[in-house]
């Protein structure tokens, strides 16, 4: 059953509820916000050409023609696929283009692009688990920020912040699994394996962190990137490549993760490596959240960390960086529920929303 989309407080940002199969996830998603994703696609065929000096059609011909990546989400998760497609037949964007959008972390690899950010922060309890995350992306992507709220058939109900036309880019689902990202520009990449967006929609479909693990163990990785992957008993971290998985070591209260490598086999000199990664920041906000995560008490507490501007931690567009905290994220977990905040642009500019799980019938 669709419905039109909610908006959130503010005014700024849709709830698209999704629910049958991929082809039907991706129609009402391409439906409901039509207008959203022309928008957003302009934008990003703008930012392309600036950036490489190619029209948008040749390059996205390029990068598509010189990966398998399509081919291996095909094969590999055939549902996402037709989400894929059922988004581009009804926005009416060119195929080609909406899987080329879709392989958000995998473009940015092909065409060298890096100072774009994101913090991921990890606290174990007791008798609670926190995970939450700053995305940072592009500037050009502001405004489209897109709550996807999915339950299709047996599978867990998900809560999945995204871009309009994306199938997301971090989220929860109502079993207490739990997954943030962040890139890891400086670990080899391969122009074959999964892209970064539909790995984060495969653990959410897992049902423990332990299940979600082995997932990621299970598939080659087309893009570096670091999974926080948290349920009720609390947090795994891996920095995952193509050239393989290097899972946090030893478990500890706290997980601070920015945007270069912990724990992957010489994580020392990747990190000392001076490049243009640098333009993100990640040291500077590693060291501040080092210090600020041991000292916050609740999710609220976190909630005001992720709006601080003068630490990094919440990113306004300066030249040459032109990344933008796109959206935050936290989620509370312990043995009875899961709870689900998100900030659907920079947090401390739109006010953070709870995200309601469906009532169960009879309620």
């Amino acid at each position: 059953m669709r419905r039109q989309p909610d908006v959130v407080a503010g005014g700024a940002a849709p709830v698209v509820e999704l629910s049958g199969d991929g082809r039907a996830r991706g129609r009402t998603h391409g439906e409901e916000v039509r207008g959203l994703i022309a928008t957003s696609m302009e934008r990003w065929r703008d930012r392309i050409e600036q950036l490489t000096g190619l029209s948008a059609d040749e390059h996205v011909a390029r990068f598509l023609g010189a990966s398998r990546l399509i081919d291996t989400v095909r094969t590999s998760s055939p549902d996402l696929y037709d989400e894929v497609l059922g988004i581009a037949e009804a926005s009416g964007q060119p195929l080609d283009d909406m899987f080329a959008y879709n392989f958000m972390d995998e473009e940015w690899r092909y065409s060298r692009i890096a100072a774009i950010g994101c913090s991921v922060v990890g606290i174990e309890r007791e008798d609670l688990v926190i995970l939450g995350q700053n995305m940072d992306l592009p500037a050009s992507m502001d405004g489209s920020q897109v709550l996807l709220h999915i339950r299709e058939g047996d599978e867990p109900e998900q809560f999945i912040a995204s871009a309009a036309g994306m199938i997301g880019v971090l989220g929860v689902n109502r079993e207490g699994v739990a997954c943030c990202v962040n890139t890891l520009a400086q670990l080899p990449s391969a122009r074959e394996g999964m892209p970064v967006a539909f790995l984060i929609r495969e653990v959410l479909r897992r049902r423990t962190r332990a299940d979600a693990g082995a997932y990621l163990r299970s598939v080659r990785h087309a893009s570096g990137q670091n999974y926080a992957i948290a349920d009720r008993h609390g947090i795994d971290s891996y920095e995952c490549s193509s050239a393989g998985i290097a899972a946090r070591p030893i478990a500890a209260p706290t997980l601070v993760h920015t945007n270069h490598p912990l724990w992957t086999s010489g994580a020392d000199e990747l990190a000392a490596t001076p490049d243009e990664l640098e333009l993100s920041g990640t040291r500077s906000r590693y060291n501040y959240l080092s210090v600020a995560v041991p000292q916050i008490g609740d999710a609220a507490e976190l909630e005001t960390v992720f709006a601080s501007r003068d630490s990094g931690v919440c990113v306004t567009p300066r030249p040459p960086r032109m990344s933008k905290t796109f959206c935050g994220a936290v989620f509370e977990i312990d043995g009875s529920e899961t709870r689900a905040r998100f900030a659907l642009g920079q947090p401390g500019v739109v006010e953070w929303i709870s995200a309601p799980w469906t009532a169960p019938v009879g309620a």
